[in-house]
């Protein structure tokens, strides 16, 4: 069924404002464009419904013959214009993208929509690039389906500053400047003072990271800031006041062993932060296979499986070799009853098991000794989460 008059003029005003159609390259162009920003798979335009459209915006003058069209629409077929997939149906024409469908389109939009690198600004740009690869009946479906928490976002254009002056410092062989810091109530950034009482830390930058959505300069000093740390990996968008130092880098051993075993500790790290290596065996609750799967990935190799398969209930055990680290114990605590560390099987499991290979040349008892003290690492975390809420 043709459109009507008043649809015409809706449809005419979804075009862009600086649209012409006052000669035959102009007109194509027009054409193109009607196809481009007002049809879809779903949403077909006729011959009469074009001409209609462009007598509406351009006035009859300007409207092409219904032969005339038709050559325009062919020519645009044929001619893979602008990338776009002309299709010409008997419900009328048609067009998409060659590339950049509406399925991939959507994946973009929600990769900006939730992007933490962005600002609000730079993400409501690229959202508008985004649409207009689209037709206007599919940019009101696009529209409502992602939402995206409204946290303040911070300006990722400064961490990629940050990197940029830890590149160039790594480049040159010099040490990086800077301070650490932490927001207060008010979310302003912070200082914090080293164990001399000093905010400035010059260090020699060793590598870069992203791991969770945030990027990491890791670095080492000879003269720990805090703790007695040598090796430190701090989050880019806490550094402040980062400049190149004119100070040489640190040239020893140790700093040329670190750089070339960065991507093995980036691996061995939970959340990029470092822990003792332990091994330890989880008895795992088939319902809670995605949370450990999203943390551990598609690779784990399972056994021991107790209860019906299938069932949301059954268990299985893995072994998994991780850092004994703060944020692992923060993983579990989520996880709850549904993945469980365990002690290591007996003897004859071990040895005949999918893990047997890994656990080449180490023991039960070392097993033994990794379970132990990871638990009692667990536990007092666990203590000191529920300490506040003790009652005297």
């Amino acid at each position: 069924m043709a459109i009507t008059a008043d649809e015409a003029a809706t449809l005419a005003s979804m075009l862009p404002d600086e649209l012409r159609c006052d000669n035959a390259r102009q007109r194509l162009l027009c054409v193109a464009t009607i196809l481009q920003t007002l049809t879809d798979s779903q949403h077909h335009l006729s011959n009469a419904d074009i001409r209609t459209i462009i007598q509406a915006r351009f006035g009859p003058a300007a409207t092409p013959s219904e032969n005339t069209l038709a050559a325009d629409v062919h020519a645009l077929e044929q001619g893979g214009f602008l990338d776009l997939v002309v299709h010409v149906t008997p419900s009328g024409y048609w067009c998409e993208h060659a590339r950049l469908t509406p399925t991939k389109v959507r994946l973009l939009l929600n990769a900006v929509q939730s992007s933490r690198f962005l600002t609000l600004e730079q993400s409501s740009e690229l959202q508008e690039e985004l649409f207009a690869l689209v037709s206007r009946h599919q940019e009101d479906d696009l529209c409502g389906q992602v939402h995206v928490d409204q946290r303040v976002r911070k300006s990722y254009q400064q961490v990629f500053e940050i990197l940029d002056v830890v590149t160039r410092a790594i480049n040159l062989g010099r040490k990086i400047e800077f301070r650490y810091s932490y927001s207060d109530f008010a979310g302003h950034p912070q200082a914090l003072a080293g164990d001399n009482g000093s905010t400035l830390r010059v260090e020699t930058p060793i590598a870069l990271y992203f791991s969770e959505n945030n990027y990491y300069v890791e670095t080492y000093t000879p003269m720990p800031w805090r703790h007695g740390i040598e090796v430190m990996v701090s989050r880019a968008d806490r550094m402040l006041d980062v400049r190149v130092s004119q100070q040489t880098a640190d040239r020893s051993r140790k700093v040329y062993d670190l750089r070339r075993s960065a991507r093995r500790r980036m691996s061995e790290g939970f959340d990029m932060i470092p822990g003792p290596k332990r091994r330890i065996f989880f008895r795992v609750r088939s319902d809670a296979n995605n949370l450990f799967f999203d943390r551990f990935g598609f690779g784990m190799k399972f056994g021991q499986v107790e209860g019906v398969e299938g069932s949301p209930f059954s268990t299985a055990l893995t072994l998994v070799e991780l850092p004994q680290a703060s944020t692992f114990y923060r993983w579990l605590s989520a996880a709850g009853s549904g993945i469980v560390m365990v002690e290591p099987p007996a003897e004859l499991v071990l040895r005949s098991g999918p893990w047997a290979r890994a656990l080449r040349g180490v023991s039960r008892d070392e097993l033994l000794e990794d379970h132990r003290a990871m638990v009692e690492g667990f536990l007092a975390y666990l203590n000191r989460a529920r300490a506040p809420y003790e009652q005297d």
